[in-house]
């Protein structure tokens, strides 16, 4: 997905694409249509106004359903909140859940709609957003029909940076809650659920890869996390390193429920300054 877009397509439409026919009379498509439109309630992901998320060509959202194995969709156009899709075959009359990303899916049991997907420990840094394929959404066709709304699954911390230095990584460890390995989620009715506490790939700290280093400014440089839910309430330590791997700095953040990551919303933290460190 596009992320020159910094609105999280909280509030997504996809689109099936219909015939004319009447319901018993639909036939299986291989096309679909995704909309994405701007939210309008309050507490929605949102960064300046008039800024949307946009499909990008070779976008790939997963579809599937108990009477459909899982297939894979991918975008057909780029630049626009509407993008047809195109993969395998579904029939409008059934129900279906859909995922993005794709990448992220490790199972899935399409009879009860579950979707295991694990959050990896390194993310990549995109100026003014959240990378491509980084932020996790989900939807349902509440039973048949050819409208899915996608809900993202995951918050996003927003970290301001000004200095005279040049950022290569920033590490972000959570006092209690893990940020990667695996989470399941139902697609048919949203509900977000932990899932393999016990794994070995579960951990408490993620990386925000800068490539050949982020040069910072007397003007702020956003570095964005997207996280599961409930992260950072009890606090937090963000280690921030230069493209040589020599620690820059490190804070750590008080317990403070405030600060709690809560999906579809962006926590934006104070603007630190790194001066000439």
């Amino acid at each position: 997905m596009r992320q020159i877009i910094r609105l999280m397509g909280l509030c997504a439409l996809v689109a099936f694409g219909a015939t004319s026919c009447q319901k018993n009379e639909m036939k299986p498509t291989n096309t679909i249509s995704a909309v994405l439109n701007q939210p309008t309630a309050d507490g929605k992901t949102q960064i300046g106004a008039s800024n949307y998320l946009v499909w990008s060509p070779n976008d790939q959202i997963m579809v599937g359903g108990t009477t459909l194995a899982t297939q894979t969709f991918t975008a057909m156009s780029s630049g626009s909140t509407h993008t047809d899709f195109t993969g395998g075959s579904i029939d409008p009359n059934e129900p279906y859940w859909a995922f993005y990303p794709v990448n992220y899916v490790t199972n899935v049991d399409e009879e009860n709609g579950l979707v295991t997907f694990t959050v990896p420990t390194t993310q990549t840094y995109a100026e003014g957003t959240f990378a491509t394929n980084t932020y996790p959404m989900a939807a349902s066709n509440g039973g048949s029909g050819t409208v899915f709304t996608f809900q993202g699954l995951f918050g996003v911390l927003s970290i301001p940076l000004t200095g005279n230095c040049t950022v290569g990584s920033i590490e972000l460890t959570d006092a209690m809650f893990n940020l990667t390995g695996e989470t399941t989620i139902n697609v048919n009715d949203m509900l977000a659920a932990e899932s393999g506490s016990g794994s070995k790939s579960n951990g408490r700290t993620v990386t925000l890869l800068c490539g050949d280093g982020v040069t910072l400014s007397s003007s702020p440089t956003v570095f964005m996390f997207a996280l599961r839910p409930l992260a950072l309430a009890y606090g937090f330590t963000i280690t921030i390193k230069d493209p040589t791997g020599e620690v820059i700095t490190t804070r750590t953040v008080p317990r403070n429920m405030r600060n709690a990551i809560r999906p579809e919303i962006i926590l934006q933290m104070p603007t630190l300054d790194l001066g000439s460190i």
